[in-house]
């Protein structure tokens, strides 16, 4: 069966914040994934590009360059603004970063470093900001800061399974 596109995809969201724990337990966990997936990798397996696809530390690498856009959507629920940033779905940050070019030990710590920050700002949001709605500008639904962890939840899933496939392909 061929993979649905991610942004074909249609999200249940309305999560309660009382699962945020949860939710954010598999955001917390990806950075575990991610090593477990790309341990005794070689550098040729690391970068093979399936049919001219993204390789593993280019998936790895667009994680990172997302982290920044899950950051600032943090803080614009902590500012309780009524819509989210967009993202730059042509993927251009991810398509110049040359992430093949970098050694997967500085990619992992870059991930965890960007990550960790994004769970300390989320885990800092006042009481208030958790329970506020923003309009993401894609999906055109609103989102509590929950449904945002998981969202970068679902992403990062998306993109763990990619890294999946191309581990059976190799």
């Amino acid at each position: 069966m061929e993979r649905q596109k991610w942004t074909e995809h249609k999200f249940n969201l309305g999560i309660h914040p009382g699962w945020t724990n949860n939710v954010m337990s598999r955001v917390r966990d990806t950075e575990i994934r991610l090593e477990h997936y790309c341990k005794n990798l070689t550098e040729t397996q690391l970068i093979f590009q399936p049919m001219g696809a993204w390789s593993i530390k280019e998936h790895i690498g667009h994680l990172i360059d997302l982290e920044e856009l899950h950051h600032n959507r943090i803080h614009e629920f902590a500012q309780l603004k009524p819509e989210l940033s967009a993202a730059d779905l042509s993927n251009k940050k991810t398509e110049a970063g040359n992430h093949n070019s970098k050694t997967l030990d500085s990619l992992l710590q870059n991930f965890r470093n960007a990550r960790l920050a994004f769970i300390n700002d989320f885990n800092a949001l006042p009481e208030m900001s958790l329970q506020h709605n923003s309009l993401h500008p894609r999906l055109k639904v609103l989102m509590k800061p929950v449904d945002l962890l998981f969202f970068v939840a679902e992403h990062d899933d998306h993109h763990l399974a990619s890294i999946a496939e191309i581990r059976q392909k190799l």
